[in-house]
């Protein structure tokens, strides 16, 4: 039986649920998860001082999924061809990002993604074909330490791009793909979920990340508040 909405005659009750059936979620959660994007996209574009506070909340009503496994990355063999593709390579270009200075917009964002998930370090990265350009992060220490760029091998948001999805690992000691990186041996990256910065091309430019030196158990409340912060620095990148 269709759950009933307010306001929807009966075929877009009918289209409602089947979009919410898509995505694994129930009709009163898409419903919530819809207006709340509405809200961020709103308060974002007021600069409204409550926005972390908002979201923080958000990823507290929802339901924890333990059970969830961390995504797979891609095999090691496909990384550098989809990494050093000339098409998403130009695309990373034509952000005009690259090699720019911190701003304040982009400064704001990753405070409020670090804040929101409640992680020590946060930042939005561009991936290019050979390095991570940084271009604004928290938990790396005071700014005029902080890294602008790093091997790619140096990061895990190389992982993120080329995935094209969101990138849950929740300890990455544990992950035989993960427990020799660097971040991890210094225990910087122990838990680490990332959401790709996708074109309209479909090509993943760069990362939102957050990430923890302990280990995390990621939820759809998590992935999602990340999801809708990411689409506010997509928005700024390619309005």
């Amino acid at each position: 039986m269709t759950t009933g909405n307010d306001g929807f005659d009966a075929r877009l009750n009918e289209v409602l649920e089947q979009q919410a059936v898509r995505v694994g979620e129930t009709v009163p959660a898409y419903v919530r998860r819809a207006v709340m994007t509405r809200l961020v996209k709103e308060l974002a574009e007021a600069d409204d001082t409550d926005l972390g506070h908002l979201l923080k909340r958000l990823e507290s009503t929802a339901d924890p999924v333990p059970d969830t496994p961390a995504s797979t990355p891609p095999a090691a063999s496909d990384m550098p061809a989809i990494v050093t593709d000339p098409d998403r390579v130009r695309a990373v270009e034509a952000t005009g990002l690259l090699d720019t200075p911190s701003e304040p917009a982009y400064d704001r964002i990753v405070a409020m993604a670090a804040d929101a998930l409640s992680t020590p370090g946060a930042s939005i990265s561009l991936i290019d074909k050979d390095r991570q350009f940084i271009k604004s992060a928290v938990g790396f220490g005071p700014e005029e330490e902080r890294p602008r760029e790093i091997p790619l091998e140096a990061g895990m948001c190389r992982h993120t791009v080329a995935l094209g999805e969101p990138l849950l690992v929740e300890d990455a000691r544990l992950d035989e793909k993960f427990m020799n990186h660097p971040g991890v041996l210094d225990k910087t990256f122990i838990s680490y979920l990332g959401i790709p910065l996708v074109d309209d091309g479909g090509h993943a430019v760069g990362t939102l990340c957050v990430w923890d030196a302990e280990p995390r158990q990621w939820t759809t409340g998590h992935v999602q508040v990340l999801k809708d912060i990411a689409w506010m620095v997509r928005e700024r990148i390619f309005e």
